[in-house]
């Protein structure tokens, strides 16, 4: 794992951290105080209070994990909060048998009474077109987490403002038994208890203090948690693979729409899948970034038989579902009711790669599942 990491504080590669990380080395990499002068790492709690009284944001209270294991989301509470309040919270907040943590705040929805809060960008990075509107924000007290998952698409670029945060990083071939239950848009999560010593003797472990910025290439694995209360902010990269990723993202989205239970937990708390035909068209917003870049698609998977069909089948007596298209026979087995709902909509992700390619390339193959999907539903 040594050799996936790099410390490094050196100002010879400022501005051109695209290059360094995403071009040429692709791998984990800390920025020891390197951005101990920008803007951001100036903001302390009593200013960030100021600036976002009145923008509402979810938070989420929980129980710091102890021993060996994460808590999951479901097992949390959430509220809405002031975030100026939030902010003020903090600075006095010491109960260490309860968390409580606003995550995943895009900067994009607070509105003009935070103008302060849009006055920087990611230029230092090379980023010169990413601004704080492509940021998104994280502060919480100690203890709060973000549980063990990798992003579906692009790189992360995180950046420490306020307090102390411990990583623990797995490279993206590791087997952390990956599931896409509960849902979250652009999130696989790990069924394993990933602080069992089996696989945290692998990780590998990172603490960020204020002015260090963490890369992460796409799709490494990664748990994040607060030793202190902590305020950071990220962006994602986008990488030349994304738009394929996009599509197979807006696939399992589809799927989890059209065959969730409404009584069954297949969704994390505030994540918000849509209706099916919205979801729809994702999919073919998606397939059409695809389309303008020839080499993302995979020809050879394309149909050349005009009368091919494609149907959805659904044998509740059995407990599985089936996707058929008539000279690419695939099986996705799903749960009809909540028993190893987990363990068998993991298998989604066999038939989401098989389909890609051919949803890509051709347009009645594609509208032919979508339809099905959304027509044959377990209500």
């Amino acid at each position: 794992m040594s050799s996936c990491y790099a410390n490094i504080n050196c100002d010879a590669i400022k501005n051109d951290v695209y290059n360094t990380f995403l071009i040429e080395k692709n791998s984990v990499s800390l920025l020891k105080n390197f951005v101990s002068e920008w803007a951001p790492t100036q903001w302390d709690l009593d200013f960030l209070s100021k600036c976002t009284l009145g923008q509402t944001v979810t938070v989420k209270v929980g129980k710091p994990y102890t021993g060996h294991r994460v808590p999951t989301e479901s097992e949390c509470t959430f509220k809405q909060q002031d975030l100026g309040e939030f902010f003020r919270f903090l600075k006095t907040y010491q109960d260490t048998s309860a968390f409580q943590y606003a995550g995943y705040t895009h900067l994009a929805m607070l509105n003009d009474t935070a103008q302060q809060f849009h006055t920087f960008d990611w230029s230092w990075a090379g980023l010169d077109s990413v601004g704080s509107s492509k940021s998104t924000l994280w502060a919480g007290s100690a203890g709060s987490f973000t549980p063990c998952h990798k992003d579906s698409y692009g790189c992360n670029l995180h950046a420490q403002l306020i307090g102390k945060k411990e990583w623990l990083l797995w490279p993206p071939e590791y087997d952390l038994s990956p599931t896409r239950v509960p849902y979250e848009e652009s999130s696989t999560f790990s069924l394993v208890d990933v602080l069992d010593e089996a696989y945290e003797k692998y990780a590998l472990k990172i603490v960020t203090n204020p002015g260090d910025v963490l890369f992460i290439p796409k799709h490494w694995w990664h748990l994040a948690r607060n030793l202190e209360t902590s305020v950071s902010i990220n962006t994602w990269i986008e990488v030349p693979t994304d738009p394929i990723d996009r599509v197979k993202e807006a696939i399992t989205r589809l799927l989890v729409c059209s065959l969730k239970k409404s009584s069954e937990d297949w969704v994390n708390p505030g994540e918000d899948i849509s209706t099916p035909h919205e979801n729809e068209m994702f999919l073919k917003h998606a397939i059409t970034q695809c389309r303008r870049d020839p080499t993302l698609m995979d020809n050879s998977s394309a149909k050349d038989d005009s009368s091919e069909q494609c149907y959805f089948v659904i044998d509740k007596a059995a407990n599985k579902s089936h996707i058929f298209i008539q000279r690419f026979p695939l099986t996705l087995e799903l749960p009809v009711s909540s028993e190893n709902t987990r363990e068998q909509t993991e298998r989604a992700d066999n038939i989401v790669d098989t389909l890609v390619n051919l949803i890509v390339c051709d347009n009645e193959i594609m509208n032919g599942i979508t339809e099905k999907m959304i027509n044959c539903k377990f209500r």
